[in-house]
């Protein structure tokens, strides 16, 4: 059995200047697959004509927005931007969710982690969908939560329609639009954007000819940057190998990111140091199909947090983890993009120990996930670390 240590891989072309006690992105790309895309979109943030955006993938550990709508706060108010981008049609955590309150009905929801009845004709990145049935219908509300959040410029509906459908967005509680959807295997957006400012949206389904797939909704800005949560209870990542070639590209071409989060791991470590091989190979399987779907999109990995075990009446970081922070090196190593160590940043061995009994609490009881208060704080410690990055991109730049 290998020691469960952490080690620390050097990047094959380069790494940035790092301030004195931050834990900095180490970029192993050659430039086009890493941090650069989303730092030149950054750079070029006024003449885009959207904004730029951010994809974060993961687990049950940012389940509810946690984390991401801290870094989503912190990038609108550095960078511009509003509202809280992507939602899913229905969700089962859309009671827990703070930073949008979301209301649906008529939905029938599939996620990649129940095989029953998911098709992975329809399967996204989003690891979910939902067919719209007789009077189906979600209404989101911007709310205060955070900076930035209680209104916004735009909202879209995107979907999959295989016969004809008619749809509405109801604004603000007052003003309806209509839309005719066309019969197509394409991924369709419609959008509401009439100047107003956006507080509240409710999207529903008129009437439909065959079959509607909604993937989700947003609610965005038009400039500034966007970041999605894309959460999905127990997933590991591998489902991502699920999604087709096409459905990479249609929907790259829906909703284009600038940058993609892939931050899996609370699923996959286990109580035995291993080398994860099997992990391993599908998670560089699934993250190269990525890249060559996606062009002129950057992919950062950020590794498993701290997770621990009680042994000895006690409580230590579960063996294994360690070992799965550098295999999550390695993946990102041999897939040429980007790496950030969560698990370093948060403070290593038994950091989870003492945000579960910090005053306030930042985790919860089961040592394994943190609440918002700690998503306040590691969300913060990623913007932190992406925003000193893109300082050294412009400082490089200049030279």
């Amino acid at each position: 059995t290998v020691p469960d240590t952490v080690i620390t891989l050097k990047p094959k072309v380069k790494i940035d200047s790092c301030k004195p006690g931050m834990t900095c992105i180490n970029d192993f790309s050659d430039d086009e697959t890493g941090m650069e895309p989303f730092y030149e979109a950054l750079d070029n943030i006024g003449s885009l004509g959207r904004p730029v955006r951010i994809a974060v993938l993961g687990d049950s550990y940012i389940e509810g927005d946690i984390l991401t709508a801290d870094l989503r706060s912190l990038f609108q108010q550095r960078f511009g931007g509003c509202g809280v981008g992507y939602v899913p049609m229905s969700s089962e955590t859309a009671g827990f969710r703070r930073s949008v309150r979301q209301y649906s009905s008529g939905w029938d929801t599939h996620n990649a982690n129940d095989p029953t009845g998911y098709e992975s004709t329809f399967a996204t990145i989003t690891g979910h969908y939902s067919y719209a049935t007789g009077g189906a219908s979600t209404t989101l509300n911007c709310v205060r939560y955070l900076p930035k959040l209680d209104s916004c410029d735009n909202t879209s509906l995107y979907f999959v329609a295989r016969g004809g459908a008619q749809v509405k967005a109801l604004v603000n509680g007052s003003t309806p639009h209509y839309f005719t959807l066309s019969p197509s295997k394409e991924i369709q957006t419609v959008t509401v954007d009439d100047g107003r400012r956006i507080g509240r949206v409710t999207w529903s389904v008129e009437s439909a000819s065959g079959q509607l797939v909604c993937i989700g909704a947003s609610l965005d800005g038009n400039r500034g940057v966007a970041v999605d949560n894309y959460s999905l209870r127990s997933a590991s990542g591998q489902h991502l190998l699920g999604v087709s070639d096409q459905m990479y590209q249609l929907f790259d071409k829906a909703r284009h990111y600038d940058l993609v989060v892939v931050m899996y791991g609370l699923n996959v470590a286990g109580t035995k140091a291993s080398s994860y091989k099997a992990y391993r190979q599908r998670m560089e399987q699934a993250i190269t199909r990525m890249r060559q779907q996606m062009p002129g999109t950057g992919f950062l990995l950020v590794s498993v947090a701290d997770r621990e075990e009680r042994s000895g009446g006690s409580f230590h970081t579960m063996r294994g983890v360690q070992s799965l922070v550098n295999v999550q090196q390695y993946i990102a190593f041999d897939t040429k993009i980007a790496f950030w160590n969560l698990y370093t940043a948060m403070g290593g061995e038994g950091s989870i120990v003492q945000m579960v009994n910090s005053n306030p609490p930042l985790a919860n009881l089961d040592y394994t996930h943190i609440n918002f208060l700690g998503g306040r704080k590691l969300g913060k410690l990623l913007y932190e670390a992406m925003e000193w990055g893109y300082e050294n991109y412009k400082r490089q730049k200049e030279q």
